[in-house]
């Protein structure tokens, strides 16, 4: 569901003559209004570009404050790579029943590592926001310590939620004292701030190849302890052999740094009493 856009900016207010700088930053208010916690996913849409001065790539710097928790910097963080039109805000975030989080996007360059030069100001990204409610994975424990992943609806209805999005603005003077602070909110999309957002389903592989992006996903989402591999033969369980294009689904794995790759088989029965055989397609 569409939210609103966004533009984040850390340049020169003009590009001539001296001029203060612009650092403007993404706010996004989330309240839960249902009896129960949730999660959201936030996914930032872009042009595909691959100016890294232009990109939301390695670009950014995200806060998400949730009711009694301040998250410190490297908790959250935008994925997606240089020439990427979409970039998902990865965890998910994960709101209290009746409680609000606030996400905080921000241009990454004002914000250097100790010892380093912060960059010539020349950064600007704009593009729009999404936010969805996915089905979530539950590890289900079987006997012997296996057992398998079931991905589950949060909700068996639509849910109500209350979204401000905000651009705030610090303004620096040439000397680098602050000069101004400004704040203004930003239309939402359905004209209202309250929208009610569609679950999100479990899905299956079918024909369609897993991206390594999405495959990063859905481990970031598991319970914290889950394992990587039960995940991967769940989804590997749901593969429609006849649909799935293997060489592209191999890739992927490939990609996601997962060393192991599928093979076509075919199995087929002589007579009557004979023991099946299986052998290379």
């Amino acid at each position: 569901m569409n939210v609103s856009q966004f533009e984040l900016v850390f340049k020169p207010q003009s590009p001539e003559g001296p001029a203060d700088t612009v650092l403007q930053g993404f706010f996004l208010k989330i309240s839960n209004l249902e009896d129960q916690e949730l999660s959201y996913r936030l996914d930032f849409t872009t042009s595909s570009i691959s100016d890294p001065d232009r990109s939301l790539f390695e670009n950014t710097i995200v806060f998400v404050d949730t009711p009694g928790q301040n998250n410190a910097p490297g908790t959250f963080s935008l994925v997606g790579g240089l020439d990427a039109k979409s970039f998902r805000l990865n965890p998910l975030v994960t709101v209290p029943a009746h409680g609000t989080a606030l996400v905080a996007v921000l241009p990454g360059d004002p914000f250097a590592l100790p010892g380093c030069t912060p960059p010539t100001p020349d950064f600007e990204c704009r593009g729009y926001v999404d936010i969805s409610l996915p089905a979530l994975f539950q590890f289900v424990e079987g006997p012997g310590g296996f057992g398998f992943f079931q991905q589950v609806p949060q909700s068996d209805a639509p849910v109500d939620v209350l979204l401000t999005p905000q651009n705030r603005a610090t303004y620096l003077k040439p000397d680098g004292a602050i000069g101004a602070q400004t704040q203004s909110s930003l239309p939402l999309a359905n004209g209202e701030g309250k929208m009610a957002i569609e679950p999100g389903q479990p899905f299956g592989l079918g024909g369609a190849a897993l991206e390594a992006s999405e495959l990063d996903d859905l481990v970031a989402e598991l319970p914290e302890g889950a394992i990587r591999p039960a995940l991967l033969a769940t989804l590997m369980g749901q593969i429609d052999p006849k649909a799935i294009d293997l060489e592209a689904f191999n890739a992927t794995l490939e990609r996601a740094g997962v060393d192991l790759a599928l093979q076509a088989r075919k199995t087929s029965t002589r007579t009557a009493g004979k023991a099946r055989r299986t052998e290379d397609a």
